[in-house]
């Protein structure tokens, strides 16, 4: 498994073999906006992808490709908002949450939480070698009260943030 040519360390197969063994246990498993790595996870396990109209092009072409095992990626276009039932998602997956300020992202960040089914996992994917960046994505988690938040480096220049959603009581 490995991302594209142009993906850096975050498209190792190191670091997509990692993302993939994270999701495989959490049940229904949403990738936002990128195609990219749902198509990789979609090699070993069922991925739904949300991906905005302007992409609706290109995931037909991965969709024709047969990305991973047939069935296993499933496309959905979907603006701003996630249009996703609240407690329905077993894993989450957001690319490159770094690329979004911090009060943009924290707010991102809360708003994908009420998705996630009890003790589901939120995971940022992202390039970078900086501790101040690293401590940046951890805080974000924090504010969103998720819990058991970990980071994980599968290779150098790869960070994998990990978080889990609340517990029902």
């Amino acid at each position: 498994m490995r991302g594209p040519l142009l993906s850096g360390p975050i498209g190792s197969s190191a670091a997509l073999e990692r993302l993939c063994a994270l999701a495989r246990d959490g049940g229904p498993t949403v990738v936002l906006s990128s195609l990219w790595v749902a198509s990789a996870l979609a090699e070993e396990i069922p991925v739904i992808v949300l991906v905005e109209p302007d992409v609706r092009r290109a995931a037909r072409r991965a969709l024709a490709r047969g990305s991973g095992t047939p069935g296993n990626l499933s496309v959905l276009t979907a603006a701003e908002d996630v249009p996703l039932r609240p407690g329905s998602v077993g894993t989450l997956v957001v690319e490159s949450l770094t690329d979004i300020d911090d009060a943009d992202a924290r707010a991102f960040v809360a708003g994908l939480v009420p998705v996630l089914r009890p003790a589901g996992l939120l995971v940022s994917l992202d390039p970078t070698k900086d501790p101040t960046v690293e401590a940046r994505v951890a805080g974000t988690f924090l504010s969103a009260a998720l819990y058991d938040i970990a980071q994980e480096r599968p290779r150098e220049g790869a960070l994998l943030t990990l978080g889990r959603a609340q517990r029902t009581k």
